[in-house]
Order: structure tokens, then sequence, then C-alpha cells
């Protein structure tokens, strides 16, 4: 798949997209990876905070300067007090062979008008890759919108600028995350909205009528208030020693925003203040290649200290491995110019345990994971695409289940949480979408 895609590359812009685990980021990576060991420069930009935590720390709009602007007519006011700035960001995108945004369905038409109006300014000449599924996570709604309508957006390709940028539509079909054919189907008619009879008496097949917490199941949560609720239970049931590990945060910026840095902190895979105990289930919330991969769980066997201090922590992992697990640094950074080449640079930086507790995570800090046992409480689910979000966590079907306990019927109440926009269906459905298959 990457050397089809490098391929591509040469030659055209790409939007890349496909349903939850078919491996968008993991290609995505093996794209940077290859770029930069060939000395390219690569900006790669979050459409929001939250997205830019997961790619690096710099956000489309930290990145392109487009302050507090949201369409393009405040742009230009804007600009004239920042030609600074502008001279600086020009330098860079001089330099860049690759702009990759991650999450794209949450760039709005009018932020998109805005990212084309910045890089024709400059004259860019390289390549630029989307990536992202329009059918989860909307941009914010449209100006003007009372509220009363379910789907009032605008969305990137909405825009006037989507068809300049001529791109090259590749879909990745195969799941990397469950092997079971039916249940992958399943998943890809919610991800489209059809709810048909099929999938209704498959989703009714796994719930449960309450939801049972063992040691070896996480629950999701749409609600932060219910998953630190039941982590805290959980956790001051083992009669260990409570142990606290604080974060270290390091600021190297002095011009950078108190808010702008609590927002980043507050958008992280990994708590400030990690209370844990000898026995606790954990997650992973990172990738470590060779040893732990984000969601899989263990349990705590030993914490080691050095003067007091937690110096690293020793999980079992539910295969029976052993590892040890060390504090994981976490960049919030900006692009910078050094001499001829574009460099990352950290304007703070947060170090911690890439752990969380097990037993409860919400819908929304489950991105990207894979979860072994899982139960879904679906009492909670308010945002478009969020149902789909939590199925699709699930490695295996057998280890799925589904908690709703509310008094409207459980098929109205899903009708309503898997409404898609006619937009998107229209725009996968109107456009040219190429598989890429496995490099042989």
């Amino acid at each position: 798949m990457l050397n089809q895609l490098l391929e591509i590359l040469k030659k055209s812009n790409v939007f890349l997209t496909g349903r939850g685990g078919v491996g968008k980021s993991h290609l995505t990576q093996a794209v940077i990876k290859h770029y930069k060991s060939e000395l390219k420069n690569v900006v790669v930009l979050g459409s929001t905070g939250i997205a830019a935590v997961n790619v690096g720390g710099v956000s489309v709009h930290s990145f392109f300067k487009f302050g507090i602007c949201s369409n393009l007519e405040e742009l230009r006011g804007y600009d004239r007090k920042q030609r600074n700035k502008l001279g600086e960001l020009k330098k860079m995108l001089d330099v860049c062979d690759l702009i990759v945004i991650d999450e794209i369905s949450m760039i709005s038409a009018g932020l998109m008008d805005m990212i084309y109006y910045r890089l024709m300014s400059s004259r860019f000449v390289g390549r630029v890759m989307l990536v992202g599924d329009f059918y989860q996570l909307p941009p914010v709604r449209k100006n003007g919108d009372d509220g009363n309508s379910l789907f009032k957006f605008l969305y990137a390709f909405n825009s006037s600028s989507w068809h300049e940028f001529e791109f090259k539509n590749i879909e990745l079909v195969v799941s990397k995350r469950t092997k079971d054919k039916k249940f992958y189907d399943i998943l890809s008619m919610l991800r489209v909205g059809r709810l048909s009879e099929e999938v209704f008496a498959y989703i009714e097949n796994l719930r449960v009528p309450s939801v049972q917490v063992d040691d070896d199941t996480s629950v999701l949560f749409g609600r932060n208030y219910e998953a630190d609720e039941l982590n805290n239970k959980m956790l001051s049931k083992l009669p260990a020693p409570l142990e606290r590990a604080e974060a270290l945060v390091e600021i190297y910026d002095e011009n950078l925003n108190e808010n702008a840095l609590d927002r980043w902190i507050a958008n992280l895979y990994a708590p400030e203040i990690l209370n844990i105990k000898i026995g606790a289930k954990v997650i992973f919330t990172v990738n470590k290649w060779g040893e732990y991969y984000n969601g899989e769980r263990g349990q705590i066997m030993q914490i080691l200290k050095e003067n007091g201090e937690i110096k690293s922590v020793i999980v079992q992992k539910a295969d029976g491995e052993i590892v040890e697990v060390e504090r994981s640094r976490f960049d919030m950074s900006e692009f910078v110019m050094a001499g001829e080449h574009l460099e990352e640079r950290a304007r703070a930086s947060l170090t911690q345990f890439p752990l969380k507790l097990a037993y409860a995570i919400t819908i929304h800090k489950s991105q990207g994971m894979s979860i072994e046992n899982l139960v879904c409480d679906l009492n909670h689910i308010f945002a478009n695409g969020q149902l789909y979000v939590a199925l699709s966590r699930a490695i295996d079907p057998k280890k799925l289940r589904i908690f709703y306990g509310k008094a409207r019927p459980f098929r109205e109440y899903l009708q309503s949480v898997v409404k898609i926009d006619e937009e998107v269906e229209k725009f996968y459905l109107e456009n040219k979408f190429e598989n890429i298959k496995e490099d042989v």
C-alpha cells in the first residue's frame, strides 16, 4: 500500500479515507517516515486541538496563522497586523514538500478556503494529503443555524477550493482491527447510517441488562463523569496503597499563552495526575513498537521508585508478557525555519506514564484504540458518529456487550444517533474512490 500511495503522491494531492480500523493512521505515519528518510520537509497538522495532539501538537489554525478568524474576509483584515508572521510562514511553505492534515472531517468549508488561500498566496508547490472519514466527527455548524435541524454543516468538500486541489481519492477497505467479517459488515452499514432489520437484530443481540464490571473488561461511556466514577470505585477496592504520578510540564517558549497550554494538556491522552495501585488494571494510551499498542490492557505488578519518585511501572499484559513502562514525553510543537530547513520545535512538553485506568474510558478518548473485552454504555451518546466510534473499538464481537437503560425504546434511540448527513452520503457516492491493496 505504501509504495502505491507514494507513487500517487508524486503526481497528485491525496484524500485518504476509510472506516475505523482500516489503518489510515498507520499508513499516514509510514508516508511521513518515508518522506523524512529522504530528508524531505513534512508538515503534519491536526484539524483541531485534539487532532493536533494525536499528530504531534500542531493545529491548522496555529501553523497557518489564522488566529480566531473563521472566514476569508476576517483573515484578510487580520493579516494586515501580522505581516512578519506571514513572511515566516511563506519561508516554511517554500521548503515544504508535503502537508498532511489529519481528521479532515472537522475542517469546515470556510476553513478549507482559508487553507487554499494561504497556499496560493505563498505559491506552494508541494503536495497536500488529507486524512479522515466524513462519516465521523462533523465540523462546527453553519452560521445562522437555529439548532433545530440535525444537519447544518458545511464540510471541507463543500468549499469552493476543494476541486482546485484535484485530490486523488483513496479508500482503505481492509480491517486491521477485527477479522470477523459479519461484524465488519455490520459496522460498515452503521457507518453509513443503514439501520436495517439485520443491523438492529445484531446490535440487539449484544445487549445486556446491566453493566457487569470485571477486571478484564473496559466500559466505554459517553461522558467523563461516569468514566471517572467507575475508575475511582474499582481502584478503591484494591488493598494496595495509592500511588500518585504527577506529570512533569516544561515550558520552553516564554510567549506561550497559558490558556493554550491548558487546552493542549486537557486534550492529551496522558493525565496530569495518574493515580495507580499495584494490582490495578491499566490500558496503554500510545503505541510502542514491539512492546504495546494503544488500547492494550495489562495489570500493574510493581511500582519502582527512586528518591521517592515513581521511576517506572512493571505491567503484565493480558498475553502474559511483562513490560517495564517508563514515562513518555508529549510535545506541544511549532514549525520553524532552521537555516534552509523546516524544523519542529517544542514550545512545551508533558512527561507522564502512557497509562490510564482500564475499567472505564470515554468514547472521545478511545479514538484509535483497539480493545479486547468491551462494554459500551450507550445511555449518553449524542454526537453524530459516536455509536460507530464506540462499537468499532472492539477487536472481537464475542467479547463486546452493549448496555442501554433509558425509558425511550432502544430502536427509536438508535435511529436518532445513527442518522447520516445526506451531503456526506452524496459526496461518497458521486466521487470516484480508488482502493489500494497491500504491498506484496
